[in-house]
C-alpha cells in the first residue's frame, strides 16, 4: 500500500511540474521513476522522483541530487544526461527531489548479457571511455555494475546512476556500493580514485562473462568476514570462449591491491582495443576462404 501511494503521489507531482506521465519505468532506493513529456515541448524525459516519508530516509533525497549535481557535469555519448534537479521544501524541511534525466531505451546488461564475446568488448569499451572521461574531469563513479549499464535495440550504450560517484580522493563516511561489484578500498573506507573504477568495471565485466559474481570483501549478509584475498576462478576456466588475454584482463582489474590493478581507465581502453583487433582478425581469418 505504501508504495501504490508513493506511486500515486509521484504521478500527481509529475503533472504539476507541466510533464504527461507515459508510463512508469520502475523504482529504486526512496525512489520511482518514470518516462513523461514535456507538455509544451513534447521532448521525451526520464524523471526521478525521490520522497522523503521518514527521517531515515534523508539518504536517498542526498543521493538523488548527488547525482543530479554530479550528472549535470558530463556531456558525453555514453554518460546519461541529467538536465535539471528541482528541490520540493515543505516547512522549511527538503521532502522531495525531481530528476529530469535522458530517457535511455533499453534494457540493462544485468536484465540482457551479451550474447558474444566481440559484443561484449564492444559494450564495455564504450564504458571504459565514459569513465575515463569521469575520472579524467575528477570524479569517480563509485558504483559501476551490470544494471548501472543500459543497451539500447539500436547498440547504445550509456551509463547511470550517480547517487554514489564523488570526487576523486573522497573518504566515504559510510560504506557504499553493490556487495558483488565493490571494491576492497570502498569496504574499508579509504580514499577512491579511478582505479576503484577500475575494480568495480572488471567485477561488472566478470560477471557479464560467466553469468557469476566475484567474492568480494563485503558478503551480501553479515559482517566483513571473507578473507582479504578471496580465491576467484579465472573467468575463462567458466567461459572457454574467453581468450587468454581477455582473461588476463579481469584478472588484473580485480586485483586486491589497487596498486596491482591498471593504472586508469585509459590503459584498460588500450587493452580492450588491443583484444577486440585480434578477435576480429582471428576470426577473419577463420572465415577467409580455404578456411572451415
Amino acid at each position: 500500500m505504501g508504495q501504490l501511494n508513493q506511486k500515486m503521489n509521484s504521478a500527481k507531482a509529475i503533472r504539476s511540474l507541466g510533464y504527461e506521465v507515459i508510463r512508469y519505468l520502475g523504482s529504486g532506493a526512496g525512489s520511482t521513476i518514470w518516462q513523461v513529456q514535456d507538455r509544451r515541448t513534447y521532448q521525451v524525459y526520464a524523471l526521478k522522483c525521490v520522497e522523503k516519508r521518514r527521517v531515515s530516509e534523508g539518504r536517498f533525497i542526498e543521493q538523488a541530487l548527488n547525482e543530479g549535481e554530479v550528472g549535470m557535469f558530463f556531456n558525453h555519448p555514453t554518460i546519461r544526461r541529467i538536465y535539471q534537479v528541482r528541490r520540493v521544501r515543505r516547512w522549511l524541511s527538503l521532502k522531495e527531489a525531481h530528476l529530469v534525466m535522458e530517457y535511455c531505451e533499453g534494457q540493462t546488461v544485468q536484465e540482457s548479457r551479451p550474447e558474444s564475446i566481440g559484443e561484449t568488448l564492444r559494450i564495455f569499451s564504450r564504458v571504459a571511455n565514459a569513465l575515463w572521461h569521469m575520472n579524467s574531469k575528477g570524479y569517480v563513479h563509485a558504483d559501476m555494475k551490470p544494471n548501472n549499464i543500459i543497451v539500447a535495440p539500436d547498440g547504445t550504450v550509456k551509463i547511470i546512476d550517480f547517487g554514489q560517484s564523488c570526487t576523486i580522493g573522497t573518504i566515504k563516511a559510510r560504506i557504499q556500493g553493490t556487495p558483488d561489484f565493490i571494491a576492497p578500498e570502498q569496504v574499508y573506507r579509504r580514499p577512491l580514485d579511478g582505479r576503484t573504477d577500475v575494480f568495480n568495471f572488471g567485477a561488472s565485466l566478470y560477471w557479464t562473462l560467466t553469468g557469476k559474481p566475484i567474492p568480494t570483501v563485503l558478503p551480501r549478509q553479515g559482517s566483513i568476514t571473507v578473507p582479504a584475498a578471496p580465491r576467484i576462478d579465472p573467468v575463462e576456466s567458466l567461459n572457454p570462449d574467453v581468450p587468454p588475454a581477455l582473461g588476463r584482463l579481469v584478472a588484473d582489474l580485480i586485483e586486491i591491491d589497487p596498486m596491482r590493478r591498471p593504472s586508469s581507465m585509459n590503459e584498460v581502453m588500450s587493452r580492450l582495443s588491443l583484444i577486440s583487433y585480434k578477435l576480429a582478425k582471428d576470426n577473419d581469418g577463420a572465415h577467409a576462404p580455404g578456411n572451415t
